[in-house]
C-alpha cells in the first residue's frame, strides 16, 4: 500500500521494484518496532508489564521478529532475512540494498555473531545529541563533506510520503538543494535549521519565512549505526505531521504540498499561477 500510494505522486519511474519493495518493508517494520519499543517503555514506566506481542501481531513467528529487532542494526536484519529466508545470493542482496557484495558479507558475519551472542545485540536508541548538532551545522553551512563524513556508505534519504533515495551520491542531492529559494513553487526565503527535543529524541528543525510568515518547513531525523548515520528521515511532503510537531514547539507550520514540485508546477509558478495547497493560506499557514 505504501509503494502503491507513493507511486501515485511519484514524478518519475521506480528502477529496481524489487529493491524498492524490500527497502520499504524494512524501514516499515523498523518503524513499527520503534513504536512498540516505546509503548513498552511507557508500560514499564508507570509500573505495568512488557506487551511482547502487540495485539495485531501473529503469534507465530512473533519470538523470531522480536529477537531480530533486539539484536541486529537495520541492515544486518534485512541481509540476514533476505539470506537465510528468502535465500537469495549475495549478488541479489548487495543490489537490493544497494552496497558492495563485501558490504553484505560483513553484515551477515556481524549479525551470525549477534545472533549467536558472540557480539553486543544492537538497540533502538535515539541518536546522540551532539552527532544530530553536527548533522545541523554542515547542513546550515552547506558543508557537504562534513555530512559525507558522517554518513555510511550505504546512507538512505526517506522523503517520507515519496521517493527514497540510496547511497550518498543520491543522498547528497537532499543537501545540495536544501538552501534552495523559489517563493513561487512554495519554496520560502530565510532558511534556517535549529535542533529540538521530539517526544525524547533529537531532531533538525527547518524554517522559512513564505508570504511573510516564518514556520516550520521540514523535520530531519536521523537513525545511526555505531557512530554512522544510516538513515535520514525527511518530513516536509508531509503537511499533517508538520503541523502536529509545529503546535508542539509553539511554532506555525508553513502550508506543504504532498509531493515534491515537478514541470508542470515549475511552469505554472512563473506563469505566477499559485498551486491549490498554497491557496487562501497567504497570512496564516497551518
Amino acid at each position: 500500500m505504501r509503494v502503491f500510494c507513493t507511486l501515485a505522486r511519484s514524478d518519475g519511474p521506480i528502477e529496481r521494484p524489487r529493491a524498492y519493495l524490500i527497502r520499504t518493508a524494512t524501514n516499515l517494520w523498523i518503524d513499527q518496532a520503534r513504536r512498540a519499543a516505546r509503548m513498552n517503555a511507557v508500560e514499564l514506566s508507570t509500573g505495568g508489564g512488557i506487551n511482547e506481542v502487540a495485539d495485531d501481531t501473529p503469534v507465530d513467528g512473533g519470538a523470531a521478529v522480536d529477537t531480530l529487532f533486539q539484536t541486529l542494526h537495520p541492515q544486518e536484519r534485512a541481509a540476514i532475512v533476505m539470506k537465510e529466508a528468502l535465500d537469495m545470493s549475495l549478488s541479489e542482496i548487495s543490489d537490493a540494498l544497494q552496497t558492495s557484495v563485501g558490504a553484505v558479507k560483513s553484515a551477515l558475519s556481524r549479525a551470525r555473531g549477534r545472533l549467536e551472542a558472540r557480539r553486543p545485540g544492537a538497540a533502538f536508541r535515539a541518536p546522540p545529541r551532539e552527532l544530530v548538532m553536527r548533522f545541523m551545522r554542515a547542513l546550515s553551512e552547506r558543508d557537504i563533506e562534513a555530512i559525507r563524513a558522517m554518513c555510511a556508505e550505504t546512507v538512505e534519504a526517506d522523503l517520507v510520503g515519496g521517493a527514497t533515495l540510496s547511497g550518498f551520491r543520491d543522498v547528497s542531492r537532499v543537501f545540495r538543494f536544501a538552501h534552495l529559494v523559489m517563493p513561487r513553487l512554495g519554496l520560502g526565503s530565510n532558511p534556517w535549521w535549529d535542533v529540538t527535543d521530539y517526544e525524547g529524541e533529537a531532531v533538525v528543525v527547518g524554517y522559512r519565512t513564505l508570504d511573510g510568515v516564518e514556520g516550520l518547513n521540514e523535520v530531519h531525523r536521523i537513525d545511526v549505526n555505531g557512530d554512522q548515520i544510516v538513515r535520514i528521515r525527511i518530513y516536509c511532503f508531509c503537511p499533517e505531521t508538520l503541523a502536529v510537531v509545529a503546535e508542539a514547539l509553539g511554532r506555525p507550520a508553513l502550508p506543504r504540498p504532498h509531493r515534491s514540485p515537478g514541470w508542470t508546477d515549475l511552469v505554472r509558478g512563473l506563469l505566477g499561477v499559485r498551486p491549490r495547497w498554497r491557496r487562501g493560506q497567504n497570512q496564516r499557514p497551518h
